[in-house]
């Protein structure tokens, strides 16, 4: 066998300590956006809260026909997605879901695919594309209740409730993308 070049032994090098840092990075933004969002002043009783969720970053997955065809039944007829479908292969009630998405769940009941909740529901639907190599439903709800050692706080469903969505969205992007942190 032959030694590689020293560039290349570099450049690998690089590449990994360039990942390295990545993940440190994520895994700081993931605690600043825990900090704030329980830094944020409770809601005066009686009123609803308008939570401003930002659209996530695009992802290079969303031209791939196969990851795109992989979520499609959580869209209704005109293209957004439904919080019912989400919650049901999410294996969570809609009440649940709308504690999540910081909304009611007569709010989620009455118009389940509003404007308003598609950038919120966005990630959902990214980590949701991991059915397309997990298989069924169930064992995607099972993927979303066991404990990851990649994953900070231990579970799937535990990021999505510490309101970890993009970092959980990126991780499962890696492992569709075969690039797991």
């Amino acid at each position: 066998m032959t030694k590689a070049p020293r560039g290349e032994a570099d450049l690998a090098s690089l590449i990994s300590r360039l990942l390295e840092e990545k993940r440190r990075v994520e895994r700081l933004l993931q605690q600043v956006e825990v900090v704030l969002r329980n830094a944020a002043p409770p809601a005066k009783a009686g009123r609803s809260i308008s939570h401003a969720v930002s659209a996530p970053r695009p992802s290079p997955l969303d031209r791939v026909k196969e990851v795109l065809a992989a979520t499609a039944d959580l869209r209704v007829a005109n293209g957004n997605l439904s919080a019912g479908r989400v919650a049901k292969v999410f294996g969570v009630s809609l009440s649940r879901l709308a504690r999540l998405l910081g909304r009611t769940k007569q709010a989620l009941s009455k118009t389940p695919d509003a404007d308003s909740l598609q950038a919120a529901l966005s990630y959902f639907e990214r980590v949701a594309r991991l059915r397309l190599v997990i298989g069924s439903d169930a064992e995607f709800r099972k993927w979303l209740r066991m404990p990851n050692d990649s994953l900070v706080d231990g579970t799937p469903m535990k990021m999505l409730e510490a309101g970890q969505w993009q970092a959980l969205a990126d991780f499962v992007e890696d492992v569709l993308a075969g690039t797991p942190g």
